[in-house]
Protein backbone atom coordinates (compact mmCIF):
# COMPACT_ATOMS: atom_id res chain seq x y z
CA UNK A 1 0.00 0.00 0.00
CA UNK A 2 1.54 3.19 -1.14
CA UNK A 3 1.79 5.84 1.80
CA UNK A 4 -0.67 8.11 0.46
CA UNK A 5 -2.98 5.67 0.66
CA UNK A 6 -2.09 4.30 3.96
CA UNK A 7 -2.92 7.83 4.98
CA UNK A 8 -6.64 7.79 3.35
CA UNK A 9 -7.06 4.56 5.06
CA UNK A 10 -6.25 5.53 8.36
CA UNK A 11 -8.78 8.57 8.08
CA UNK A 12 -11.76 6.28 6.56
CA UNK A 13 -11.24 3.00 8.68
CA UNK A 14 -12.85 2.70 12.62
CA UNK A 15 -10.53 4.23 14.89
CA UNK A 16 -10.22 0.79 16.71
CA UNK A 17 -9.18 -1.03 13.52
CA UNK A 18 -5.96 1.72 13.12
CA UNK A 19 -4.94 1.42 16.08
CA UNK A 20 -1.45 -0.58 16.75
CA UNK A 21 -0.32 0.53 19.71
CA UNK A 22 -3.60 1.64 22.27
CA UNK A 23 -6.90 3.02 22.58
CA UNK A 24 -7.60 6.47 22.89
CA UNK A 25 -8.59 5.36 26.56
CA UNK A 26 -5.17 4.21 27.15
CA UNK A 27 -3.85 8.05 27.50
CA UNK A 28 -7.22 9.33 29.60
CA UNK A 29 -9.52 10.34 27.12
CA UNK A 30 -12.32 7.15 27.59
CA UNK A 31 -14.88 9.08 28.49
CA UNK A 32 -16.02 9.42 24.60
CA UNK A 33 -19.70 8.90 25.41
CA UNK A 34 -20.11 11.84 27.61
CA UNK A 35 -17.63 14.27 25.83
CA UNK A 36 -19.21 16.46 23.01
CA UNK A 37 -18.49 16.08 19.59
CA UNK A 38 -15.23 18.56 19.12
CA UNK A 39 -15.70 21.47 16.58
CA UNK A 40 -12.30 20.54 15.23
CA UNK A 41 -12.15 18.21 11.85
CA UNK A 42 -8.80 16.91 11.68
CA UNK A 43 -7.70 17.07 8.13
CA UNK A 44 -4.26 15.38 8.21
CA UNK A 45 -2.51 14.11 11.03
CA UNK A 46 1.57 13.08 11.85
CA UNK A 47 2.65 11.33 12.66
CA UNK A 48 0.08 8.69 10.98
CA UNK A 49 -0.82 5.85 12.92
CA UNK A 50 1.59 2.79 11.52
CA UNK A 51 3.30 0.07 12.88
CA UNK A 52 6.63 1.11 13.17
CA UNK A 53 8.51 3.64 15.36
CA UNK A 54 9.44 7.54 14.35
CA UNK A 55 11.42 9.49 16.54
CA UNK A 56 12.11 9.98 20.07
CA UNK A 57 11.85 14.14 19.11
CA UNK A 58 9.14 13.94 16.36
CA UNK A 59 7.55 17.09 14.87
CA UNK A 60 3.69 16.57 15.76
CA UNK A 61 1.39 18.51 13.37
CA UNK A 62 -2.39 18.47 12.61
CA UNK A 63 -4.21 20.50 9.64
CA UNK A 64 -8.30 21.15 10.72
CA UNK A 65 -10.79 23.25 10.11
CA UNK A 66 -12.94 24.98 12.57
CA UNK A 67 -16.08 27.18 13.27
CA UNK A 68 -13.86 30.43 14.81
CA UNK A 69 -10.56 31.29 15.15
CA UNK A 70 -8.72 30.26 18.51
CA UNK A 71 -11.15 27.33 18.43
CA UNK A 72 -8.66 24.37 17.56
CA UNK A 73 -5.71 25.60 18.43
CA UNK A 74 -4.54 23.38 21.31
CA UNK A 75 -2.47 20.12 20.47
CA UNK A 76 -1.57 18.28 22.89
CA UNK A 77 0.95 14.84 23.80
CA UNK A 78 0.33 12.70 26.30
CA UNK A 79 2.13 9.11 27.96
CA UNK A 80 -0.44 6.96 29.39
CA UNK A 81 -2.23 9.70 31.33
CA UNK A 82 0.51 12.45 32.22
CA UNK A 83 0.53 15.56 29.75
CA UNK A 84 4.15 15.75 27.74
CA UNK A 85 5.48 19.17 28.05
CA UNK A 86 5.91 20.40 24.22
CA UNK A 87 6.49 23.54 22.31
CA UNK A 88 4.48 25.34 19.53
CA UNK A 89 7.08 25.13 16.43
CA UNK A 90 4.57 26.60 13.75
CA UNK A 91 0.64 28.09 14.24
CA UNK A 92 -1.78 29.50 11.73
CA UNK A 93 -5.04 30.15 10.89
CA UNK A 94 -6.60 32.01 8.75
CA UNK A 95 -10.44 31.94 6.58
CA UNK A 96 -11.49 28.95 4.95
CA UNK A 97 -12.76 29.20 1.80
CA UNK A 98 -15.70 26.69 2.98
CA UNK A 99 -16.40 28.94 5.98
CA UNK A 100 -14.97 28.81 9.47
CA UNK A 101 -11.48 28.93 9.40
CA UNK A 102 -8.33 26.34 8.66
CA UNK A 103 -5.48 26.39 10.44
CA UNK A 104 -2.27 24.26 10.60
CA UNK A 105 -0.27 23.46 14.07
CA UNK A 106 2.93 21.44 14.48
CA UNK A 107 4.35 21.28 18.16
CA UNK A 108 7.53 19.22 19.52
CA UNK A 109 8.38 17.89 22.97
CA UNK A 110 11.08 20.06 25.04
CA UNK A 111 12.92 16.88 26.07
CA UNK A 112 13.07 13.62 24.02
CA UNK A 113 10.88 11.27 24.41
CA UNK A 114 11.58 7.62 26.09
CA UNK A 115 12.56 4.78 23.37
CA UNK A 116 9.66 2.24 23.04
CA UNK A 117 7.17 4.53 24.87
CA UNK A 118 3.84 4.03 22.91
CA UNK A 119 1.83 8.03 23.10
CA UNK A 120 -1.36 9.89 22.20
CA UNK A 121 -2.25 13.01 20.13
CA UNK A 122 -5.30 14.95 21.15
CA UNK A 123 -6.57 18.30 19.73
CA UNK A 124 -9.10 20.31 21.28
CA UNK A 125 -9.16 17.16 23.77
CA UNK A 126 -10.14 14.49 21.42
CA UNK A 127 -7.73 11.85 20.21
CA UNK A 128 -6.29 12.13 17.00
CA UNK A 129 -3.71 9.76 16.35
CA UNK A 130 -0.98 7.13 18.45
CA UNK A 131 2.67 6.33 18.02
CA UNK A 132 5.40 4.36 18.51
CA UNK A 133 8.78 5.52 19.52
CA UNK A 134 11.94 4.00 18.44
CA UNK A 135 15.71 5.31 18.89
CA UNK A 136 15.94 8.05 16.32
CA UNK A 137 16.53 11.39 16.36
CA UNK A 138 15.56 13.89 14.10
CA UNK A 139 18.77 15.50 12.79
CA UNK A 140 21.04 12.99 13.51
CA UNK A 141 24.22 13.23 11.01
CA UNK A 142 24.81 10.56 8.72
CA UNK A 143 27.45 10.64 6.43
CA UNK A 144 29.35 13.87 4.47
CA UNK A 145 30.39 12.95 1.05
CA UNK A 146 32.96 14.92 -1.56
CA UNK A 147 31.24 16.76 -4.06
CA UNK A 148 33.31 17.10 -7.14
CA UNK A 149 31.90 20.65 -8.84
CA UNK A 150 30.02 20.33 -12.10
CA UNK A 151 29.15 24.10 -12.49
CA UNK A 152 29.74 26.67 -14.79
CA UNK A 153 33.52 26.75 -15.68
CA UNK A 154 35.00 25.40 -12.45
CA UNK A 155 37.33 22.78 -12.86
CA UNK A 156 35.51 19.47 -11.47
CA UNK A 157 36.54 19.11 -7.63
CA UNK A 158 35.53 19.14 -4.46
CA UNK A 159 37.74 21.94 -3.42
CA UNK A 160 37.10 25.92 -5.06
CA UNK A 161 40.04 28.41 -5.30
CA UNK A 162 39.75 31.74 -3.87
CA UNK A 163 40.62 32.90 -7.06
CA UNK A 164 37.83 31.06 -8.86
CA UNK A 165 35.53 32.34 -6.41
CA UNK A 166 36.33 35.95 -7.12
CA UNK A 167 36.14 35.65 -10.77
CA UNK A 168 32.74 33.91 -10.52
CA UNK A 169 30.77 36.78 -12.32
CA UNK A 170 32.31 36.02 -15.96
CA UNK A 171 31.26 32.48 -16.15
CA UNK A 172 27.91 33.51 -13.85
CA UNK A 173 27.07 35.97 -16.77
CA UNK A 174 27.86 33.95 -19.73
CA UNK A 175 25.23 30.90 -17.88
CA UNK A 176 22.77 33.79 -17.30
CA UNK A 177 22.55 35.17 -20.55
CA UNK A 178 22.51 31.22 -21.97
CA UNK A 179 19.00 31.10 -19.93
CA UNK A 180 17.81 33.93 -20.50
CA UNK A 181 18.37 33.09 -24.29
CA UNK A 182 20.07 36.61 -25.62
CA UNK A 183 20.91 37.45 -28.76
CA UNK A 184 24.51 37.06 -29.89
CA UNK A 185 24.80 40.12 -30.89
CA UNK A 186 23.70 41.67 -27.91
CA UNK A 187 25.51 39.09 -25.34
CA UNK A 188 28.56 42.00 -24.99
CA UNK A 189 26.74 44.61 -24.66
CA UNK A 190 24.80 43.27 -21.96
CA UNK A 191 27.77 41.33 -19.98
CA UNK A 192 29.05 44.99 -19.63
CA UNK A 193 26.11 46.26 -18.11
CA UNK A 194 25.48 43.41 -15.52
CA UNK A 195 29.06 44.16 -14.61
CA UNK A 196 28.27 47.40 -13.53
CA UNK A 197 25.18 46.72 -11.71
CA UNK A 198 26.71 43.73 -10.17
CA UNK A 199 29.60 45.31 -8.08
CA UNK A 200 29.46 42.81 -5.54
CA UNK A 201 29.48 39.65 -7.68
CA UNK A 202 32.44 41.99 -10.03
CA UNK A 203 34.52 41.54 -6.54
CA UNK A 204 32.99 39.27 -3.61
CA UNK A 205 36.02 39.48 -2.03
CA UNK A 206 36.51 35.74 -1.41
CA UNK A 207 39.54 35.27 0.96
CA UNK A 208 39.25 31.61 1.91
CA UNK A 209 39.33 28.65 -0.63
CA UNK A 210 36.34 26.39 -0.07
CA UNK A 211 35.15 22.20 0.23
CA UNK A 212 32.03 20.98 -1.19
CA UNK A 213 30.09 18.02 0.32
CA UNK A 214 26.54 16.23 0.05
CA UNK A 215 25.86 15.89 3.78
CA UNK A 216 22.91 13.30 4.12
CA UNK A 217 20.86 12.94 7.66
CA UNK A 218 17.65 11.94 9.54
CA UNK A 219 14.28 14.15 9.13
CA UNK A 220 10.67 12.75 8.46
CA UNK A 221 8.68 11.03 5.71
CA UNK A 222 5.26 12.25 4.61
CA UNK A 223 3.58 10.25 7.53
CA UNK A 224 6.16 11.53 9.53
CA UNK A 225 8.58 9.03 10.34
CA UNK A 226 12.54 8.54 9.37
CA UNK A 227 13.69 8.50 6.39
CA UNK A 228 17.61 9.76 5.34
CA UNK A 229 17.55 12.99 3.29
CA UNK A 230 20.47 15.24 1.44
CA UNK A 231 21.62 18.62 0.98
CA UNK A 232 24.75 20.89 -0.04
CA UNK A 233 27.21 21.75 2.41
CA UNK A 234 30.28 24.63 1.66
CA UNK A 235 32.67 25.34 3.63
CA UNK A 236 35.68 27.95 4.18
CA UNK A 237 39.40 26.38 4.51
CA UNK A 238 42.42 28.24 4.22
CA UNK A 239 44.10 29.04 1.18
CA UNK A 240 47.75 29.34 0.41
CA UNK A 241 49.17 31.93 2.45
CA UNK A 242 45.43 33.37 3.52
CA UNK A 243 44.37 33.58 6.74
CA UNK A 244 43.24 30.41 8.98
CA UNK A 245 39.69 29.62 9.49
CA UNK A 246 38.12 28.88 12.41
CA UNK A 247 34.36 27.19 12.62
CA UNK A 248 33.70 28.16 16.28
CA UNK A 249 31.27 30.60 16.59
CA UNK A 250 30.95 30.89 12.53
CA UNK A 251 27.91 32.24 11.06
CA UNK A 252 26.07 30.17 8.72
CA UNK A 253 24.30 30.71 5.58
CA UNK A 254 20.76 29.24 4.56
CA UNK A 255 20.04 28.91 0.90
CA UNK A 256 16.68 27.37 -0.16
CA UNK A 257 16.57 26.33 -3.60
CA UNK A 258 13.35 26.78 -6.36
CA UNK A 259 11.57 24.20 -7.66
CA UNK A 260 12.66 21.31 -9.48
CA UNK A 261 11.00 18.86 -12.06
CA UNK A 262 12.07 15.08 -10.54
CA UNK A 263 15.45 13.97 -11.78
CA UNK A 264 17.20 17.39 -12.09
CA UNK A 265 19.87 18.16 -10.31
CA UNK A 266 19.73 18.84 -6.31
CA UNK A 267 21.68 21.25 -4.76
CA UNK A 268 23.80 18.48 -3.03
CA UNK A 269 25.05 17.37 -6.84
CA UNK A 270 27.16 20.03 -7.43
CA UNK A 271 25.64 21.15 -10.69
CA UNK A 272 22.88 22.90 -9.48
CA UNK A 273 22.68 27.02 -9.50
CA UNK A 274 22.84 27.35 -5.51
CA UNK A 275 26.41 26.53 -5.52
CA UNK A 276 26.73 30.25 -7.01
CA UNK A 277 25.44 31.63 -3.67
CA UNK A 278 27.38 28.36 -1.30
CA UNK A 279 30.72 29.60 -3.16
CA UNK A 280 30.52 32.85 -2.72
CA UNK A 281 29.49 32.88 1.05
CA UNK A 282 31.72 30.46 2.02
CA UNK A 283 34.46 32.74 0.25
CA UNK A 284 34.21 35.23 2.92
CA UNK A 285 34.16 32.85 5.70
CA UNK A 286 30.45 31.24 6.07
CA UNK A 287 28.91 27.96 6.14
CA UNK A 288 26.85 27.36 3.65
CA UNK A 289 24.04 24.92 3.99
CA UNK A 290 21.33 24.22 1.39
CA UNK A 291 19.08 21.13 1.70
CA UNK A 292 17.63 19.15 -1.23
CA UNK A 293 13.86 19.02 0.51
CA UNK A 294 11.99 15.66 0.01
CA UNK A 295 11.75 14.03 -3.32
CA UNK A 296 15.23 15.00 -4.78
CA UNK A 297 18.79 14.07 -3.78
CA UNK A 298 18.91 11.22 -1.09
CA UNK A 299 15.13 10.82 -1.13
CA UNK A 300 14.93 10.85 -4.99
CA UNK A 301 12.76 8.05 -4.68
CA UNK A 302 9.63 9.92 -2.29
CA UNK A 303 7.01 12.36 -4.05
CA UNK A 304 8.48 16.12 -3.28
CA UNK A 305 6.94 18.43 -0.73
CA UNK A 306 6.56 21.27 -3.41
CA UNK A 307 4.91 24.11 -1.46
CA UNK A 308 4.32 22.83 1.52
CA UNK A 309 5.66 24.78 4.51
CA UNK A 310 5.35 22.62 7.52
CA UNK A 311 7.70 20.12 5.63
CA UNK A 312 10.03 23.26 4.45
CA UNK A 313 10.26 24.03 8.33
CA UNK A 314 11.11 20.58 9.71
CA UNK A 315 13.33 19.56 6.85
CA UNK A 316 15.45 23.09 6.73
CA UNK A 317 15.71 22.56 10.82
CA UNK A 318 16.91 18.97 10.82
CA UNK A 319 19.83 19.47 7.99
CA UNK A 320 20.62 22.72 10.45
CA UNK A 321 21.13 20.08 13.34
CA UNK A 322 22.87 17.62 11.43
CA UNK A 323 25.42 20.75 10.09
CA UNK A 324 25.87 21.70 13.36
CA UNK A 325 26.68 17.77 14.36
CA UNK A 326 29.22 17.10 11.72
CA UNK A 327 31.17 20.38 12.69
CA UNK A 328 30.86 19.25 15.80
CA UNK A 329 32.14 15.40 15.10
CA UNK A 330 34.64 15.90 11.75
CA UNK A 331 35.88 19.69 13.11
CA UNK A 332 35.33 19.32 17.19
CA UNK A 333 33.71 22.84 16.33
CA UNK A 334 30.56 24.20 17.42
CA UNK A 335 29.59 26.99 14.79
CA UNK A 336 27.39 30.03 15.79
CA UNK A 337 23.96 31.13 16.27
CA UNK A 338 23.80 33.85 13.26
CA UNK A 339 21.99 33.01 10.75
CA UNK A 340 21.40 34.71 6.91
CA UNK A 341 18.98 32.89 4.79
CA UNK A 342 18.77 33.68 0.78
CA UNK A 343 16.14 31.80 -1.51
CA UNK A 344 14.68 32.17 -4.71
CA UNK A 345 11.18 31.53 -5.99
CA UNK A 346 10.26 28.26 -4.25
CA UNK A 347 12.92 28.79 -2.01
CA UNK A 348 11.55 32.24 -0.91
CA UNK A 349 8.56 30.36 0.26
CA UNK A 350 10.43 27.82 2.13
CA UNK A 351 12.55 30.51 3.65
CA UNK A 352 9.73 32.35 4.87
CA UNK A 353 7.70 28.99 6.14
CA UNK A 354 11.30 28.26 7.44
CA UNK A 355 12.00 30.92 9.51
CA UNK A 356 9.69 30.13 12.73
CA UNK A 357 10.75 26.91 13.34
CA UNK A 358 14.36 28.53 12.83
CA UNK A 359 14.43 30.91 14.83
CA UNK A 360 14.28 29.68 18.46
CA UNK A 361 17.73 28.38 18.07
CA UNK A 362 19.24 31.30 15.80
CA UNK A 363 19.65 34.77 15.65
CA UNK A 364 18.44 35.82 11.86
CA UNK A 365 19.93 38.42 10.15
CA UNK A 366 19.25 38.82 6.76
CA UNK A 367 17.05 37.26 5.26
CA UNK A 368 16.88 37.69 0.72
CA UNK A 369 14.03 36.37 -0.91
CA UNK A 370 12.68 36.77 -4.89
CA UNK A 371 10.29 36.29 -6.38
CA UNK A 372 8.27 33.55 -3.96
CA UNK A 373 4.27 32.34 -3.99
CA UNK A 374 3.88 33.23 -0.81
CA UNK A 375 0.20 33.46 -0.67
CA UNK A 376 -0.29 29.50 -2.48
CA UNK A 377 -4.25 29.66 -2.44
CA UNK A 378 -4.83 33.07 -4.70
CA UNK A 379 -1.75 32.46 -6.72
CA UNK A 380 -3.28 29.15 -8.13
CA UNK A 381 -6.98 29.99 -7.42
CA UNK A 382 -6.58 33.62 -9.07
CA UNK A 383 -4.69 31.82 -12.24
CA UNK A 384 -7.08 28.76 -12.38
CA UNK A 385 -9.90 31.33 -12.39
CA UNK A 386 -8.98 33.50 -15.66
CA UNK A 387 -8.14 30.07 -17.50
CA UNK A 388 -11.81 29.50 -16.62
CA UNK A 389 -12.58 33.19 -17.92
CA UNK A 390 -12.89 35.11 -15.53
CA UNK A 391 -12.13 38.70 -15.13
CA UNK A 392 -8.20 38.88 -14.30
CA UNK A 393 -7.33 40.39 -10.65
CA UNK A 394 -3.92 41.89 -9.15
CA UNK A 395 -2.86 37.78 -8.50
CA UNK A 396 -3.87 36.96 -12.83
CA UNK A 397 -2.94 40.09 -14.14
CA UNK A 398 0.37 38.86 -15.79
CA UNK A 399 0.02 35.08 -15.78
CA UNK A 400 1.36 33.31 -18.22
CA UNK A 401 -1.64 30.11 -17.80
CA UNK A 402 0.18 27.91 -20.18
CA UNK A 403 2.51 27.55 -17.00
CA UNK A 404 -0.82 26.00 -15.21
CA UNK A 405 -0.72 22.25 -15.69
CA UNK A 406 3.16 22.18 -14.92
CA UNK A 407 2.90 23.78 -11.42
CA UNK A 408 -1.03 22.90 -10.74
CA UNK A 409 -0.03 18.76 -10.95
CA UNK A 410 3.19 18.90 -8.52
CA UNK A 411 0.82 21.25 -5.88
CA UNK A 412 -1.96 18.76 -6.29
CA UNK A 413 0.73 15.74 -6.14
CA UNK A 414 2.00 17.05 -3.20
CA UNK A 415 -1.59 17.94 -1.65
CA UNK A 416 -2.29 14.08 -1.75
CA UNK A 417 0.93 12.70 -0.10
CA UNK A 418 1.56 15.55 2.61
CA UNK A 419 -1.67 17.10 3.49
CA UNK A 420 -4.42 13.88 3.00
CA UNK A 421 -5.73 15.72 0.26
CA UNK A 422 -8.30 13.49 -1.74
CA UNK A 423 -7.72 13.69 -5.45
CA UNK A 424 -8.43 12.05 -8.73
CA UNK A 425 -5.67 12.89 -11.65
CA UNK A 426 -7.85 11.79 -14.43
CA UNK A 427 -10.75 14.28 -13.21
CA UNK A 428 -7.96 17.59 -13.43
CA UNK A 429 -5.80 16.38 -16.41
CA UNK A 430 -6.14 14.78 -19.69
CA UNK A 431 -3.46 12.39 -21.55
CA UNK A 432 -1.63 15.17 -22.51
CA UNK A 433 -1.56 16.50 -18.76
CA UNK A 434 -3.00 19.62 -19.65
CA UNK A 435 -5.64 20.73 -17.35
CA UNK A 436 -9.63 19.81 -18.46
CA UNK A 437 -11.95 22.46 -19.24
CA UNK A 438 -14.55 20.70 -16.85
CA UNK A 439 -12.43 21.38 -13.78
CA UNK A 440 -12.07 24.54 -14.87
CA UNK A 441 -15.81 25.24 -15.20
CA UNK A 442 -15.91 23.01 -11.50
CA UNK A 443 -13.67 25.19 -9.91
CA UNK A 444 -15.16 28.23 -10.88
CA UNK A 445 -18.72 27.50 -9.89
CA UNK A 446 -17.16 26.64 -6.34
CA UNK A 447 -17.29 22.69 -6.71
CA UNK A 448 -13.44 22.76 -5.15
CA UNK A 449 -13.24 24.85 -1.59
CA UNK A 450 -11.71 21.67 -0.09
CA UNK A 451 -8.68 22.28 -2.78
CA UNK A 452 -8.25 25.79 -1.99
CA UNK A 453 -8.78 25.11 1.82
CA UNK A 454 -5.42 22.86 1.46
CA UNK A 455 -3.47 25.97 -0.52
CA UNK A 456 -4.45 28.35 2.01
CA UNK A 457 -2.52 26.29 4.52
CA UNK A 458 0.96 26.90 2.83
CA UNK A 459 0.17 30.74 1.89
CA UNK A 460 1.70 32.19 5.32
CA UNK A 461 1.38 35.89 3.21
CA UNK A 462 -2.19 35.45 4.85
CA UNK A 463 -1.68 33.21 7.96
CA UNK A 464 -1.62 34.42 11.47
CA UNK A 465 1.69 32.77 11.86
CA UNK A 466 4.30 35.28 14.26
CA UNK A 467 7.58 35.49 13.72
CA UNK A 468 10.03 36.09 16.35
CA UNK A 469 13.05 37.99 15.68
CA UNK A 470 13.98 40.73 16.62
CA UNK A 471 17.02 41.33 14.68
CA UNK A 472 16.48 39.89 11.18
CA UNK A 473 16.07 42.31 8.49
CA UNK A 474 13.99 40.94 5.65
CA UNK A 475 13.98 42.15 2.32
CA UNK A 476 11.89 40.58 -0.85
CA UNK A 477 12.29 41.42 -4.45
CA UNK A 478 9.64 40.74 -7.15
CA UNK A 479 9.89 42.01 -10.53
CA UNK A 480 6.21 43.07 -11.39
CA UNK A 481 5.46 41.70 -14.38
CA UNK A 482 6.58 38.33 -13.21
CA UNK A 483 4.24 36.10 -15.33
CA UNK A 484 4.85 33.29 -13.04
CA UNK A 485 4.17 33.88 -9.46
CA UNK A 486 2.66 37.68 -9.04
CA UNK A 487 4.39 40.33 -7.58
CA UNK A 488 1.37 40.88 -5.72
CA UNK A 489 2.98 38.24 -3.29
CA UNK A 490 5.38 40.12 -2.32
CA UNK A 491 3.56 42.99 -1.35
CA UNK A 492 1.25 41.08 0.42
CA UNK A 493 3.95 39.31 2.54
CA UNK A 494 5.85 42.76 3.50
CA UNK A 495 2.32 43.99 4.67
CA UNK A 496 1.70 40.75 6.96
CA UNK A 497 5.59 41.23 7.95
CA UNK A 498 5.03 44.73 9.32
CA UNK A 499 1.90 44.26 10.73
CA UNK A 500 4.15 42.41 13.44
CA UNK A 501 6.66 44.84 13.41
CA UNK A 502 7.62 44.56 16.75
CA UNK A 503 8.76 40.73 16.00
CA UNK A 504 11.23 41.61 13.40
CA UNK A 505 13.85 44.74 12.72
CA UNK A 506 12.37 45.40 9.43
CA UNK A 507 10.82 44.28 6.16
CA UNK A 508 11.41 46.03 3.13
CA UNK A 509 10.88 45.68 -0.57
CA UNK A 510 14.35 45.19 -2.40
CA UNK A 511 15.17 46.88 -5.87
CA UNK A 512 14.68 44.49 -8.88
CA UNK A 513 16.25 47.40 -10.87
CA UNK A 514 13.12 47.77 -13.26
CA UNK A 515 14.12 50.79 -14.64
CA UNK A 516 18.23 50.16 -14.87
CA UNK A 517 19.42 50.00 -18.63
CA UNK A 518 20.13 46.05 -17.92
CA UNK A 519 16.96 44.91 -17.04
CA UNK A 520 15.09 46.71 -20.01
CA UNK A 521 17.80 45.56 -22.38
CA UNK A 522 17.34 41.54 -21.36
CA UNK A 523 13.34 42.11 -20.72
CA UNK A 524 13.60 43.76 -24.80
CA UNK A 525 15.99 41.20 -25.86
CA UNK A 526 15.32 37.61 -24.27
CA UNK A 527 13.29 35.45 -25.60
CA UNK A 528 13.43 32.64 -22.48
CA UNK A 529 9.65 32.61 -21.02
CA UNK A 530 11.06 32.83 -17.46
CA UNK A 531 12.73 35.80 -17.92
CA UNK A 532 10.01 37.64 -16.08
CA UNK A 533 10.24 35.55 -13.25
CA UNK A 534 13.84 34.92 -13.51
CA UNK A 535 15.42 38.67 -14.10
CA UNK A 536 15.61 39.70 -10.22
CA UNK A 537 17.74 36.75 -9.05
CA UNK A 538 21.22 38.26 -9.94
CA UNK A 539 20.46 41.78 -8.16
CA UNK A 540 19.43 39.51 -4.98
CA UNK A 541 22.28 37.76 -5.24
CA UNK A 542 24.38 40.63 -5.54
CA UNK A 543 22.70 42.71 -2.64
CA UNK A 544 22.46 39.52 -0.41
CA UNK A 545 26.61 38.87 -0.74
CA UNK A 546 27.04 42.26 -0.09
CA UNK A 547 25.53 42.02 3.53
CA UNK A 548 27.11 39.37 4.79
Amino acid sequence: MTSSAMRRSAFSLPLVLTLPLCLAGCFGSDDKDTKPASACHVLDVSPLIRFDATFVNPLISATYTAPAAGRCNTLVLRLGQDTVPTRVVLASEQPNPEGGIIGSMTIEPIADLQPSGAYGVFLDDHFVTTFATGTQRRGDFIKAEDVRVDFLALPKSDRVAKDQINGLLTPYADALLKQLRIPATSEPYVRELLRHHLPTLAAPGAVHDVLVRRLVYRSNDADGYPVSLSGLLVFPVQAPGGPAVDYNGMSLVLGQRGALRQGEPAPSSGAHEMLAPALLAAGKGHIFFAPDLIGHGESAALPQAFLIAKEAAGHTVDMLTAVREYFKQQHSAQPGTALNVFGVSQGAFSAIAALPALSPTTTLHNVYGVSGPYDVRRTVDSALRAAAGEARDDYARDANLALIPGYLRLALDSLKEYQNFAYDPKTVFDDKLQVLPSFLTDYKNGKHKRLAAHLAVNSPAAGSQRLDATMARLRLYRYGADTLVASRNTDDMLAQLRAQRSGIAEATAGDCREQSAVVKEVVAQSTSPSTPHAICTPFVLNDFIGAL
